[in-house]
């Protein structure tokens, strides 16, 4: 059965004549199953397509809008409307992580964004670069023939998160203000999405613009254990390896079966046993993207020696979290082996906000699950443990604007290209500071 719902839903089968010369394929095993999807994305055009031809928008690109970068990329950008919307509270941007697209929000039912905007909340997610069809202006044409290959597109080798969080925020911000009216936001990012906020929050001249941060599964630090020099040694073959070939195209046929060894490495992404079977198709499916060498590149001091370093390595985001004032929610997984607990504890104490909240959602803290690292917006219980408290959090904050980061300020350029700046002191916010430990448990410093 989930065979034929997944060979439906990919190509828009609904036929039995046309489901019944896959039957065969449920004789053999999964990674007979995974070969042979493998064969056929390779031996056909268009396999990358699946995305673009889902069944619904939440598997899709984002093509609401294409955003243009100051540098010169094409970022789709998708809004989610609220049938009911609050004006007294700000717009929600969601942010991805490396090598997925802004499916990774949606691939589930009762998602974050809907509830978002059931809560009254206007949502815009979008497709950094590197993911989707978001593609340098001067390469779209080449890319979109690409994209339907094996083969990587061209300008993945030069980005960095530094690009990502220079160029494609401020232009997502500005996108979002001529959309609503809102010169501010709520932030809420996963993993890289977050991380971004640390470099975005601690240089740029616009970091005014975010009222409200919220970072899931995301640290400015890694502590060294067995895991981080895995995910090392792991980083510097997909370099490689993203040379010659699409490393997420590859991967996609998986959606109809992987090989048993698979699991080993996606315990760094999920726990099987927290998310349904069905999302973790669907992750393969639409929202695996390739990583970017140069990202990668730039991502190898922190997996190796725990710094989050700027891509000319003359910045050291790690050593000036103390910059960041904004308010700020972090949530962490207990089961998270991507990032660990330890590692997001040091991030947060490291803040300056007078107003941050540290949520760990594991059973040893009153919750159902111990949730790894994509768990905390995939896993089955994640809807009504971990969405609401997210809710929860934001509301008070949007009704008096939370107090900005620093006043706007002009551009300083490091060579027409990545803008490093200090700016003074901010006000302080009059939210207390939280360290929320379990469910319902709340203690004030």
């Amino acid at each position: 059965m989930i065979l034929d719902h997944l060979c439906k839903e990919a190509i828009g089968l609904t036929s039995p004549a046309q489901i019944q010369p896959l039957q065969c394929l449920k004789k053999f095993g999964p990674l007979a199953r995974t070969a042979f999807a493998v064969m056929v994305c390779l031996l056909s055009s268009g396999c990358a397509a699946f995305r673009e031809q889902a069944h619904s928008p939440d598997f899709q690109p984002c093509n609401d809008a294409v955003v243009r970068t100051r540098d010169g990329w094409l970022l789709g950008i998708r809004h989610y409307r609220p049938k009911h919307p609050d004006p007294s509270k700000l717009p929600v941007v969601l942010c991805h992580g490396l090598g997925l697209n802004a499916t990774f929000w949606t691939i589930t039912d009762n998602h974050l964004p809907a509830q978002l905007t059931a809560a009254g909340y206007d949502v815009f997610v979008y497709d950094a670069r590197g993911s989707g069809n978001s593609t340098p202006e001067r390469l779209a044409k080449v890319n979109n023939f690409l994209r339907n290959t094996p083969f990587p597109e061209r300008g993945e080798r030069t980005w960095t998160t530094d690009d990502q969080a220079y160029n494609d925020i401020p232009a997502v911000l500005e996108y979002v203000r001529k959309r609503t009216g809102q010169e501010q936001v709520n932030w809420i990012g996963h993993s890289l999405g977050g991380m971004l906020m640390f470099t975005f929050l601690e240089e740029h001249p616009e970091r005014h613009r975010i009222a409200n941060f919220v970072g899931m599964g995301s640290t400015a630090v890694v502590f060294p254990t067995k895991d981080s020099k895995e995910m090392a040694r792991a980083n510097a073959g997909i370099c490689l390896l993203s040379k010659v070939a699409s490393t997420s195209r590859i991967a996609r046929p998986m959606r109809f079966g992987r090989p048993p060894g698979l699991a080993y490495i996606d315990r760094f992404y999920y726990t099987r046993d927290n998310v349904e079977t069905l999302t973790v198709d669907r992750f393969y499916g639409y929202t695996l993207e390739d990583p970017g060498t140069g990202a990668l590149k730039q991502l190898q001091p922190y997996l190796g020696k725990g710094q989050f370093l700027s891509a000319d390595g003359k910045t050291d985001y790690s050593a000036n979290l103390d910059q960041i004032k904004t308010p700020t929610l972090f949530i962490a997984g207990q089961g998270d082996v991507m990032a660990d607990v330890q590692s997001k504890k040091w991030t947060f104490d490291h803040l300056s906000s007078t107003d941050k909240t540290f949520m760990v959602f594991g059973k040893s803290t009153g919750y159902q699950l111990n949730y790894g690292h994509c768990d905390l917006v995939w896993a089955k219980s994640a809807p009504t443990e971990i969405f609401p408290e997210i809710i929860h959090w934001l509301d008070p904050r949007q009704r008096t604007i939370a107090t900005p980061q620093a006043l706007p300020q002009e551009m300083v350029t490091d060579n027409g290209r990545n803008p490093y700046v200090r700016l003074g002191a901010p006000q302080t916010s009059d939210l207390p500071i939280q360290l929320v430990v379990g469910h319902e448990q709340t203690k004030l410093r």
